[in-house]
């Protein structure tokens, strides 16, 4: 049995199970964001997802929902990360909520799951660096394999999804050249800090909101 029901490569270089990534809002949240002042407007659910997914790419990671993942690395980049016989991982993630597995010297069997020496003794903080105990000597060109959950429920979110609403805003009234837009608990001022007219430019102020879902590295 393959690790996964629904495997999918994230851009980001790490596995979820998952078809596919919902925008961090729906049109019906979109609305109740705005007001309904842009309801029956086709643009508004073509651009949720195109917002949704330049929130993720800068943040490096899926933030939403919370998913099972699995991330493979090379223990030769990772030779950096042992402290004395402790291995430190970053796991592409900043909320990870849970370790399923942890397996050092890692192969793929005839199924699709990972086999080899597993490990137990493991920490875990709330920023996805993972610690993992007495892991012992390991060939430069073993692989680590870790499944983890990771990402926020639909409750924790709410920062990103006016976010959302607030780039999509923009990305439909600048279409006529509006220099500023309030609609419901949305309200818009564009300027020289957009970089861009569409649902993927990033304000500033977006981006230093953004800093605090931001993957902080990997070794």
């Amino acid at each position: 049995m393959s690790e996964f029901v629904n495997e999918k490569m994230t851009p980001w270089g790490y596995i979820i199970d998952a078809q596919a990534l919902p925008p961090f809002i729906n049109a019906s949240e979109f609305s109740n964001f705005t007001g309904g002042r842009y309801t029956g407007d086709r643009r508004i659910e073509a651009n949720l997802p195109s917002a949704s997914a330049a929130i993720r790419n800068y943040c490096g990671w899926h933030i939403f929902p919370n998913l099972l993942c699995g991330a493979v690395f090379n223990a030769y980049a990772l030779r950096d990360a042992f402290v004395g016989p402790d291995l430190l991982i970053q796991l592409p993630s900043t909320f990870v909520t849970k370790i399923e597995k942890v397996i050092v010297n890692a192969k793929l069997n005839h199924t699709g799951e990972y086999v080899g020496d597993v490990c137990e003794d493991f920490d875990l903080n709330p920023g996805g660096l993972l610690k993992v105990f007495d892991v012992g000597c390991v060939d430069r060109k073993a692989k680590v394999f870790v499944k983890y959950r990771a990402g926020f429920s639909n409750g924790d979110i709410e920062d990103l999804k006016e976010l959302t609403a607030n780039r999509v805003t923009h990305a439909v009234t600048n279409t006529y050249g509006v220099s500023s837009e309030a609609a419901g608990g949305v309200s818009v001022s564009y300027s020289s800090a957009w970089t861009g007219s569409g649902s993927t430019s990033l304000s500033d102020d977006t981006r230093e909101i953004l800093n605090n879902y931001k993957v902080r590295g990997m070794y």
